[in-house]
């Protein structure tokens, strides 16, 4: 009895248990001391759970990932410290009310990053060893030509960024400089975008930021690891100017082109075909703009687009992929119908179900619970953003402008005499004939491919913006529709290219005619972006 108690497997799971539940103290930043105790006791219900679920993967260790997961670890934990003044407090009363012992603030911190490093090892170790395959899997299937272009966009991206991050902040950290003083931009300097806020409070890695709120309940959770990435990038080379910002957005261009690259796929899109979509979409506005601005938007959209491929290529049984999607915008929830492969309504309820309590679990390790007690406040709190006091042809006139700008870039203005100055849409007083025009096809193309899967999917998804953007409003109330143009510009790029691959069957005409898309769109978006570029570069000088 007492050799299997002292069993080393027994020790590490008990280790685990109590170090997950730091972690949950780590993250908890917005909870109530009843929250936070509640927190704590679930979160080592979980750990035990999950050692067991889990249990054959310690028995024997992989070392190469062991030291990848102990590094990762390290490096998170350095971070993530800096992000939990209320851990850090409870932490510190708890140790001086029941153990006597008074820590200086930094040995407060040292001892409760010792207390969380083990339990982030153990998880991203299972991480490593589960994801791993898979990404070797995906680059083993990858043509050269499809490598070759992912690395090209993010190279092309990455001296790009890097040029106009030091030549301008409002991209990223908007502070212009009036009346000899330094003024700072928290939001809506471009458009409505929230840049500065997401910026300075860095979004990517505190969860408990105000902006990741219930429309973004783990955005912190499932950004951190591209953004841990920025963050050895930003400290290896040092000498990079605005390291930090200029590898978060290289990061995002890179996951936009492998957003489109999954796309394609699911198009069996191959060779000139697949390089001329993937033109046709970095030409649309959304792309070009949402590429070197710091938002959250290239997040949701990768986490939704991935979950939506797990579910094509029915990679999984169960589709856990749903949630990062759900996780990092909330809206795409509605899609839970693709949770799963539908082979028996029973199995289908199973597989949501596995959804639902790891959502669940995820919500507490990570100390969100907070967030979905309070989800009637939270809401509240957020419908300012709805056009309820919006007239319907208002709301319509301003979708249906949204639609254009889809692929052509929106007529905006600037706000010279505001407090930072900033770039706005203009306002839409006018029915949009190119947006109905462009609905009109995209409906068309969806009659004629609708036995194809990744049409109806597409076509389900324009619909959803219209009951989101029109029929809610969301967003109309501060006409910035252009905001959420690139999580659902996909579906209508994936009709229009579906309806010419349908339409026109000789290869050399249709490789011409969207390659005369492509031009016409650069013709009017460049100098869109160029307009943006040269008023950073007057009133955000870096």
């Amino acid at each position: 009895m007492i050799s299997k108690i002292f069993n080393k497997n027994i020790i590490l799971n008990i280790i685990f248990c109590i170090s997950l539940s730091f972690v949950t103290l780590l993250t908890s930043e917005r909870a109530t001391n009843n929250e936070l105790i509640i927190s704590l006791i679930l979160t080592f219900i979980i750990g035990i759970i999950f050692s067991i679920k889990f249990k054959n993967l310690f028995k024997k260790y992989n070392l190469k990932a062991l030291i990848f997961s102990s590094i990762l670890s390290l490096y998170i934990c350095k971070v993530l410290i800096n992000y939990s003044s209320t851990g850090i407090n409870a932490f510190s009363t708890f140790i001086h009310k029941f153990l006597n012992i008074s820590f200086s603030n930094e040995n407060t911190i040292f001892l409760l990053s010792l207390m969380v490093i083990p339990a982030l090892i153990q998880i991203i170790y299972i991480l490593t060893l589960k994801l791993a395959p898979k990404i070797k899997e995906i680059y083993n299937s990858m043509t050269k030509s499809e490598k070759y272009t992912l690395v090209i966009i993010t190279v092309i991206g990455f001296f790009a960024t890097l040029i106009l991050y030091n030549l301008t902040n409002c991209f990223y950290e908007p502070v212009c400089k009036q009346n000899n003083e330094e003024v700072f931009g928290r939001v809506d300097i471009i458009y409505t975008t929230d840049t500065g806020k997401l910026f300075r409070g860095n979004t990517f890695l505190n969860i408990n930021l105000d902006e990741n709120d219930i429309r973004q309940p783990f955005f912190g959770v499932f950004a951190m690891p591209f953004a841990i990435i920025a963050y050895i990038l930003k400290d290896l080379l040092f000498f990079i100017p605005n390291g930090y910002a200029v590898f978060i957005t290289t990061i995002q261009i890179f996951l936009l082109a492998l957003t489109v690259f999954m796309i394609s796929k699911m198009l069996n899109l191959k060779g000139k075909h697949e390089i001329l979509f993937f033109a046709f979409c970095f030409s649309t506005f959304p792309f070009i703009l949402f590429s070197f601005i710091i938002e959250q938007y290239i997040f949701a959209l990768f986490y939704l687009v991935l979950a939506i491929y797990v579910y094509y290529f029915q990679i999984s049984k169960t589709n856990y992929l749903y949630i990062g999607a759900v996780g990092t915008l909330l809206t795409s929830g509605i899609i839970f119908p693709l949770i799963s492969k539908f082979e028996s309504f029973k199995n289908w309820i199973k597989n949501l179900f596995k959804c639902f309590i790891a959502f669940v679990g995820l919500t507490i390790i990570s100390g969100q619970m907070h967030v979905f007690i309070n989800i009637i406040q939270e809401i509240t709190k957020l419908m300012r953003f709805a056009g309820q006091k919006l007239l319907f042809i208002d709301k319509l006139k301003q979708f249906l402008y949204f639609v254009q700008s889809i692929f052509i870039a929106p007529k905006s203005h600037i706000l010279a005499d505001t407090l930072p100055v900033a770039y706005r849409l203009d306002d839409v007083n006018f029915i949009c004939l190119i947006g109905i025009a462009i609905l009109i096809l995209c409906l068309i193309s969806f009659i004629l491919n609708r036995k194809n899967k990744l049409a109806l999917i597409s076509f389900l998804w324009i619909i959803f913006s219209f009951l989101i953007l029109c029929i809610l409003g969301w967003g109309t109330a501060e006409n910035g529709l252009i905001l959420y143009s690139l999580y659902f510009s996909w579906a209508y790029i994936v009709l229009i290219y579906l309806l010419i691959d349908k339409l026109i069957k000789n290869d050399k005409i249709k490789t011409i005619l969207l390659f005369a898309i492509v031009i016409i769109l650069l013709f009017f978006n460049i100098p869109e972006f160029l307009r943006i570029v040269k008023f950073g570069l007057t009133y955000y000088r870096t």
